[in-house]
């Protein structure tokens, strides 16, 4: 009996100690799948490894993704295998061993970066922004490479449109960004939302696609 009290408290220890490892979530740890996810390819997308422009130093392949929109690049690791299977309409992403810790850190988020590039070159990546505030207002240039974005200053901010961008401005508070390199995209989203991110006591700002915030009561003196 005594024996086993004391393997119930060693476990019960065990367990408690777990349990502070993981901080605060007492729950299991759910692991991401996303690497092992097949990338689908459409009809009109084409993949080609570039073996004649291997980086060396880096030990990188590029990954040449051609469609109806344009031509996009992903650097392959060398850790990393590409497997087209059902007859070329899915990409299989796997790495050699995937108990190294940085192949599987970097499995999932290349497994992403494909999908990215295949999405864009065969439909492109949109970023619609909200100016939501009295006279919170953006304004495309006639030269169509410019954008002048007003939110609450006594002047007018004006922003390059990146190469590979095109913009619409269908109203005076609503502005469409559209492209086939999503980091592109979304990063000029982000720098023209960092001039005046949403605020949450009078829900102004800009808004990136459907962005939301959760409102706070007045600051009361």
């Amino acid at each position: 009996m005594t024996t086993t009290r004391i393997l119930s408290s060693t476990a019960v220890c065990l367990r408690q100690r777990a349990v502070n490892l993981r901080g605060f979530c007492s729950s299991a740890y759910s692991l991401s799948h996303i690497g092992s996810a097949p990338v689908f390819i459409p009809d009109n997308v084409s993949l080609m490894l570039d073996l004649h422009n291997r980086g060396e130093e880096r030990d990188m392949t590029p990954l040449i993704i051609t469609g109806p929109k344009g031509k996009l690049q992903v650097d392959i690791p060398s850790f990393a295998r590409l497997d087209l299977v059902d007859n070329g309409k899915k990409l299989e992403v796997k790495v050699a061993d995937s108990e190294v810790k940085i192949q599987r850190q970097m499995w999932g988020t290349l497994r992403s970066l494909i999908n990215n590039q295949v999405t864009g070159v065969s439909e492109g990546h949109i970023a619609i922004l909200q100016f939501v505030g009295t006279g919170y207002r953006a304004e495309l240039l006639p030269s169509g490479r410019q954008i002048s974005v007003k939110v609450g200053q006594t002047g007018t901010t004006l922003f390059d449109i990146p190469e590979g961008v095109t913009a619409l401005n269908p109203q005076p508070t609503r502005l469409v960004l559209e492209g086939i390199d999503k980091q592109v995209v979304k990063q000029f989203a982000a720098n023209i939302r960092a001039l005046r991110p949403p605020e949450p006591y009078k829900g102004k700002g800009v808004f990136v696609n459907n962005e939301t915030i959760k409102m706070k009561d007045k600051k009361v003196k």
